[in-house]
């Protein structure tokens, strides 16, 4: 029965595995919607054995640029990540450019984190300019006033990045220390970058990954039925 019992184990490695590929689906499609947001990458590593190892990534790929005609929100095209400062004084890391003003006039993303600079805006001046290098500027009773940059970073390996809550990242070993600047990066104002999931690619992702759990799951059965029977029979 060494056999059997070799495949039960087997299987139920594959249905581990296989569920932490539909658990990183999951995520994604439920973030299909949300500004910014680089969809995780659920990759079967084959160690030359028979139990699989899942590695998971994020795909820190451009998403689309998408309008919206508000002058608080901000897209990167380029490798770029906005920076913001956390509570704790820690500084992370994000590309969802949908800013808005705190209860002190400050620029912040939208939870509520300052973003770097700081950027402190005149509440009785119009609205924000933003140009492509981050240049912020105000115009206060017929003055254009520059208040600062909108600081981007790059990091060496962007897959090495830690996800936090909040569609936040911050800077480990792996990834490298932030470097200033963006790497040539550019801020489109008025517009947002969307998601980079693939709505049709997850569902075939989806599909797949569930017909393999439940073979694993079949198998599981179809050993333990027969493991069963042979010790009847014995």
């Amino acid at each position: 029965m060494a056999g059997l019992d070799s495949a039960i184990l087997t299987a139920a490695a594959s249905l581990t595995a296989q569920g932490d590929v539909l658990g990183a689906i999951a995520d994604n499609i439920a973030n299909a919607n949300t500004p910014g947001y680089k969809r995780l990458i659920a990759q079967l590593i084959d160690q030359g054995v028979s139990i699989p190892e899942v590695f998971l990534r994020r795909d820190f790929s451009q998403g689309p640029v998408v309008p919206t005609g508000n002058p608080n929100d901000l897209a990167i095209e380029g490798n770029g990540f906005f920076q913001v400062t956390l509570p704790n004084g820690q500084t992370a890391f994000t590309r969802a450019g949908s800013l808005g003003l705190s209860a002190d006039a400050t620029l912040v993303d939208v939870n509520g984190n300052p973003v770097v600079g700081p950027i402190q805006v005149n509440p009785a001046g119009g609205p924000l300019t933003v140009a492509p290098d981050g240049t912020v500027s105000q115009t206060v009773n017929g003055t254009t006033q520059v208040l600062g940059h909108v600081q981007l970073a790059t990091f060496d390996n962007a897959g090495g990045l830690s996800a936090e809550s909040g569609n936040l990242f911050s800077a480990t070993a792996a990834s490298g220390q932030p470097i200033p600047g963006g790497d040539g990066s550019q801020i489109v104002q008025g517009a947002i970058e969307g998601s980079n999931v693939s709505l049709d690619q997850e569902f075939v992702n989806m599909i797949v990954a569930k017909s393999v759990y439940e073979a694993s799951a079949r198998v599981i059965t179809t050993a333990s039925a027969m493991e069963a029977t042979l010790l009847r029979i014995v």
